[in-house]
């Protein structure tokens, strides 16, 4: 089914990182909720790829390959989205780095996943509000390692945290002008390197959740949506967990 008469029909969407698993479904979502996408990753033919997919299921879409490391790229996508009607921005920009204790990470993998997961998604939103009308929403991708600390994953966890502090910054900056800013925090996912794994270590890892099971990228998605629309239209400045209540236990 396409998003004709669904709750983002008339609305523009940005999704930066629309590519691997997560971003893929976050903009398949969207898309099929009525939005017009505008589609941003690193890797040309994984957008094209998907952007055909979209068209092919009657969703307007079109790709814009951009290296979110990069702030003049990142600056033409968002003048791009926003010639196009952009009032929802979505950014799912995110690297991480093999566990390693403090000490032992080399600081260029930590500069590498600072300066994509959180520079990257700083320079985004810095072009993305003052372009967002009123009425207009940005939802960014943490992660519940941004809400807790994950032994071995240090420059990860911090970026995480950061995204969470920006978020809620930038809601109490933008309130006032009627932009809501919101996160979701995904726990364990079918997507990155969890998908990757083989299946007794997924079973292993979802077995941590009160739930029993690993979550799907389409469940993160469904939590983007949400936020995305009207639906939500008094939330600004929250961290949405999707996580199978493992938060739950506390620490």
């Amino acid at each position: 089914m396409t998003g004709a008469g669904g709750v983002l029909t008339g609305r523009t969407a940005l999704v930066v990182g629309a590519n691997g698993l997560l971003g893929r479904a976050i903009a398949t979502a969207l898309g099929h909720a009525g939005a017009r996408l505008v589609l941003a990753a690193r890797t040309a033919a994984d957008l094209r790829s998907l952007e055909e997919e979209l068209r092919s299921a009657g969703i307007e879409a079109e790709s814009m390959p951009t290296d979110i490391t990069e702030d003049i790229g990142v600056r033409t996508l968002v003048e791009r989205a926003a010639t196009a009607g952009m009032d929802i921005a979505v950014n799912n920009a995110g690297a991480a780095h093999r566990p390693a204790p403090l000490g032992d990470l080399a600081l260029e993998e930590a500069d590498r996943v600072l300066g994509v997961t959180l520079r990257g998604t700083l320079v985004a939103m810095h072009y993305e509000l003052p372009a967002l009308p009123s009425g207009g929403t940005v939802v960014n991708i943490a992660s519940t390692a941004g809400i807790a600390g994950a032994p071995g994953m240090s420059a990860y966890v911090a970026a995480k945290h950061a995204v969470v502090g920006l978020t809620r910054t930038a809601a109490l900056d933008y309130a006032e002008r009627g932009i809501r800013v919101n996160a979701v925090a995904p726990g364990s996912v079918e997507s990155g390197g969890t998908a990757a794994q083989p299946e007794e270590v997924r079973r292993r890892i979802g077995s941590f959740s009160p739930m029993g099971r690993i979550g799907t990228a389409e469940e993160v998605a469904a939590a983007v949506l949400w936020l995305a629309s009207p639906a939500s239209s008094y939330t600004t400045g929250a961290v949405l967990t999707v996580d199978g209540g493992r938060g739950a236990r506390g620490a």
